[in-house]
């Protein structure tokens, strides 16, 4: 009989994932699902917990919290040397949410339902080299203004969604343009960039619709690249489009869909990862086609 862990990020969004837990709960319980519970008492946590349960324990695992809490999980399994390979339910319980959007399931109760009706579906993953360590992505990597806003964004968490608005304005005033090499697939673009946001989502931050192509499972990840010829007020009236996807018609925007790439600016920079901002350049992103299972 399939067993599930369903993991609680207490402190994801607004901090409603133990009242969201309350409710999935009960509607578990009454479906006779047989689960355990692991609440998470720090960053990291549900990474640690994967990387050494054993495998045989549980087919399921389900996670209530938000982009940051389902990347611990995807890198807590991926980066195991054994083939553990659970399907993974998410039951949306943060602030973006991007990977809930692209599912159209933002309420939680919504979300249980393919779980209950062990709805499966394949999810392509990013595996991102890194000089000494690897790691995994399933929503976004983001370079240059992307990371001011991230890192802008995490200092202003008390505005709640709108921080990302905030923090976006404040970087599109200072409009920083940065020097760098990439590669996509086997073609080499050198330049000055405001940045370069790689997808493996249609959505990232709070609703916006980054890659209007991008597809869970194509084995694609779609590359959005913004030029340094923009000005403050283009990139201000760009902004609001990103919402709707209609950013990528402007003559300022590059978007492409690639395999691999390579990113190596001329100095060297922290990148937003999923929402968070960690790890530096240089790296190599290949697409991992399919690779994990997932409730939808």
């Amino acid at each position: 009989m399939n067993k599930y862990l369903l993991i609680i990020n207490p402190v994801s969004g607004n901090k409603t994932g133990s009242t969201i837990a309350d409710k999935i709960k009960k509607k578990i319980s009454a479906h006779n699902l047989i689960f355990d519970c692991l609440t998470t008492e720090y960053k990291g946590h549900a990474t640690e917990y994967l990387s050494n349960v054993n495998k045989d324990t549980y087919q399921s695992i389900l996670a209530i919290g938000g982009d940051g809490t389902y990347h611990e999980i995807i890198n807590g399994l991926l980066n195991r040397t054994d083939d553990y390979n659970p399907v993974l339910g998410f039951i949306p319980g943060g602030t973006g949410n991007s990977l809930m959007h692209d599912l159209k399931c933002l309420d939680p109760e919504d979300a249980l339902k393919p779980i209950l009706k062990n709805q499966i579906q394949k999810l392509d993953v990013m595996k991102l080299k890194f000089d000494k360590i690897t790691e995994y992505a399933f929503n976004i990597l983001g370079w240059g203004l992307v990371t001011d806003i991230g890192l802008s964004a995490e200092k202003m968490r008390w505005l709640g969604p709108s921080r990302y608005t905030a923090a976006s304005l404040l970087h599109i005033l200072k409009l920083n343009k940065r020097a760098t090499t990439i590669i996509l697939d086997d073609k080499k673009y050198s330049d000055e960039f405001i940045f370069i946001l790689i997808c493996n989502t249609i959505y990232t931050g709070n609703a916006m619709m980054a890659a209007p192509k991008a597809k869970l499972d194509d084995g694609l990840v779609d590359v959005v690249i913004l030029n340094k010829t923009i000005t403050r007020f283009q990139l201000l009236q760009l902004l609001p489009k990103l919402f709707k996807g209609k950013h990528i018609h402007s003559s300022y925007v590059e978007y492409k869909q690639v395999k691999k790439i390579i990113l190596k600016p001329k100095h060297n920079e922290i990148l937003n990862i999923d929402g968070e901002i960690k790890n530096y350049t240089p790296v190599t992103i290949n697409v991992l086609k399919q690779k994990v299972s997932i409730y939808n």
